[in-house]
């Protein structure tokens, strides 16, 4: 993984709602951007003699033309102000190449995939779903979408279309808030229960929304019985993390870190994130969050351990191939190697 670095410019803004619009991005250079369904892209900005760095899920599918990002106000969101009252038509952004895990895979199969988004985090569902529908497969996807009222119903035409299109595929439940139609505890049991046409066992759940949406989803499938491996989440978007530790310091470590090939020996210096000791070092690793949310300075470490303060991307199974995430990352030794 390396930080590639790209120009992107706005052929497009659509206004979806009165606070939520979509930017339909092309490259300058004129190529094709590979990604895959549910990934994100995170933009650059230099503010204030500052870098600030965004991360938002990708709406489009990889058989479109255009990338798409679909951005909605946010309290005291400073990016997302900006986006949706200064950028235009015709302007450029800079961005890293596309990154995430929020991947569906071996959708041919024969199983349940449960999709469950609420309000903006519908984004990257939206981006796996025309993706999906698009090919043959023996999956059945049933969407659970969250809203305050049906007037904040993102893509509502769009996934219509798309039920209509693909009825023995695609189930969609609306459910609104202002209408006293609250997912909660039982109602996720219940409609799981109710939607599942295979076993159980085989299901699969992606939940995209706040995090106090997904965590008490995730704590209802874990009581239901279902594997953890089996539930997926995203952020729909990264604007303030707060990073906490039970440890109180972490002591300086010499570390090596093996970037494009070529091999550097740095001090993390106490309580340095990894991140943190190789920007000093001019060590360009890319990152986005800087909070463990997201998955853009996920990195492989073959040597000594490393402390995550937060994790909230990287399963069980990426931490046994020894994946680890730099910016919330803190050698715990001397032997430490990390290879991008």
């Amino acid at each position: 993984m390396t930080e590639d670095i790209l120009k992107l410019k706005v052929e497009r803004v659509k206004w979806e709602t009165s606070d939520t619009a979509t930017f339909y991005l092309s490259s300058t250079k004129g190529e094709a951007i590979p990604y895959t369904a549910g990934q994100f892209i995170t933009l650059i900005f230099n503010h204030r003699q500052q870098e600030i760095r965004r991360s938002y899920s990708l709406s489009s599918s990889p058989d479109e033309a255009y990338l798409t990002i679909t951005v909605k106000r946010i309290t005291n969101g400073e990016i997302s102000r900006f986006m949706l009252t200064k950028i235009k038509e015709g302007d450029e952004l800079t961005a890293l190449a596309p990154a995430g895990r929020f991947t569906i895979t071996n959708y041919q199969q024969q199983k349940d995939i449960f999709l469950f988004a609420g309000g903006s985090g519908i984004t990257p569902v939206f981006s796996q779903l025309k993706y999906i529908l698009g090919r043959e497969g023996k999956s059945r996807l049933v969407l659970i979408y969250s809203n305050q009222n049906a007037a904040s119903i993102l893509f509502r035409d769009e996934l219509d279309q798309l039920a209509a299109a693909h009825p023995q595929r695609l189930t969609i439940i609306h459910l609104l808030s202002s209408e006293a139609n609250r997912l909660n505890t039982d109602k996720v049991e219940k409609l799981v229960k109710q939607h599942l046409r295979f076993s159980l066992a085989d299901a699969e759940f992606y939940l995209c929304g706040p995090f106090a949406y997904m965590r008490m989803i995730r704590f209802d499938l874990v009581y239901m019985g279902i594997d953890q491996a089996k539930i997926r989440r995203e952020n729909f978007v990264l604007e303030t993390v707060a990073v906490k530790s039970g440890i109180t310091s972490f002591p300086p470590q010499n570390i090596k870190i093996k970037y494009r090939g070529e091999l550097h020996d740095i001090m993390v210096g106490e309580n340095q994130s990894i991140l943190q000791a190789a920007l000093q070092n001019n060590i360009p690793l890319p990152y986005s969050c800087r909070g463990g949310v997201c998955s853009t300075c996920m990195v492989k470490c073959t040597g000594g351990k490393v402390e995550m303060v937060k994790n909230d991307v990287l399963t069980d199974a990426d931490l046994a191939q020894g994946w680890i995430l730099t910016c919330t990352g803190h050698p715990l030794d001397g032997g430490v190697v990390v290879e991008v």
